[in-house]
């Protein structure tokens, strides 16, 4: 089958590699849709977890097309979005829909330990799995993960209903924020990001003011526009610093919910934080319960994250995409179709 293989830091390669087949408990998933993640783009860039010849993706939709061993519930042919993990399924995090802090140790899709979806086919695990409809195309399956990671932090931003919200960053994972929290009921939220194009995109996507941060301070044009402080700021960025900014931009007794996914040793002044009461949070993907309802909003018609998709690549243009994905444009989502 054709994949990505991770060589090193900054090396992907397209090869053919052995076909997968499912181990007991397992389920072979024919690969439709993967959506290039910024985690993918960190990852890829300073090697962690992965190891030589790994490979990589982890938002994907696809058709199931073998059942391993022992596997009951589910049929071939059956259209699915995976969560991207194996979880045990019986631990008391696993019934809770907590799969990602699974107790026995959740193996991650895509990160060195199970291969993932940059391929034609990947091994998944039934009970880390939710149906799609036929009405979700798989574009939209492949959206699922990125839209359950926004899902999840708005929620635990315990945003009031009106809130003023920042959202630090406009990537794919500042756009889901950006949609969740206006259906949650925001009152005015501002995106800040210094590309055009994400700008553009962020007011497609329901933002009420897009900012330049090198240009305009988000609390000030906040404030200008709303009348408000920031309650709520979603740090979308992931980079050293931008925590520190986000404390330093929250309003009195606002929350900060750590979004992006820094990889390196960061700092912060603690007494600024401290001056406002400001409540840091930190936020890790969602819930089974939060990735089903996801499924659901974009069954219903009540959730339209397609503008997100600016790209359908094949699976030979994954090397060339993340090397124009390292520096912001136009681009958001990015997807890799089979």
């Amino acid at each position: 089958m054709k994949a990505v293989l991770w060589k090193g830091p900054d090396s992907l390669a397209v090869e053919d590699v052995a076909d997968l087949r499912p181990e007991p408990g397992e389920m072979l998933l024919e690969v439709k849709n993967c959506g290039i993640c910024g985690s993918d783009l960190h990852a890829a860039k300073l090697g962690l977890t992965l190891v030589p010849d790994c490979i990589m993706g982890h938002e994907f939709s696809g058709v199931i097309a073998e059942l391993g061993q022992g596997v009951t519930g589910w049929r071939v042919g059956e259209r699915v979005a995976p969560l991207p993990l194996h979880s045990c399924g019986g631990c008391e995090r696993c019934k809770a829909g907590e799969v990602t802090f699974c107790t026995r140790g959740a193996r991650a899709i895509g990160w060195g330990d199970i291969p993932g979806a940059y391929a034609e086919y990947a091994r998944v695990s039934p009970q880390d799995l939710v149906r799609l409809p036929e009405n979700v195309s798989f574009r939209q399956g492949a959206l699922v993960e990125p839209l359950a990671v926004g899902l999840h932090a708005v929620r635990q931003a315990r945003m009031q209903a009106g809130a003023g919200v920042v959202v630090m960053g406009g990537g794919p994972i500042g756009q889901v924020c950006t949609l969740w929290a206006k259906r949650e009921g925001a009152g005015c939220v501002v995106v800040s990001d210094p590309a055009e194009g994400r700008r553009k995109l962020a007011e497609r996507l329901g933002a009420d003011l897009v900012v330049d941060p090198g240009k305009q301070d988000p609390r000030s044009s906040l404030f200008d526009a709303c009348g408000r402080e920031p309650d709520v700021i979603f740090e979308c960025v992931g980079v050293p610093g931008t925590i520190n900014e986000a404390v330093q931009m929250a309003g009195i007794q606002g929350r900060v919910v750590v979004v992006g996914v820094c990889m390196e040793p960061d700092t912060l002044m603690p007494v600024i934080g401290i001056m406002k009461e400001v409540e840091l949070k930190f936020v890790l993907a969602y819930t089974k319960g939060e990735f089903q309802e996801v499924v659901d909003a974009l069954a219903g018609g009540g959730l339209n994250a397609d503008a997100m998709i600016t790209d359908v690549i094949g699976v030979e243009g994954v090397p060339d995409a993340f090397k124009a994905l390292a520096i912001p444009n136009t681009q958001s989502k990015v997807m890799v179709e089979f």
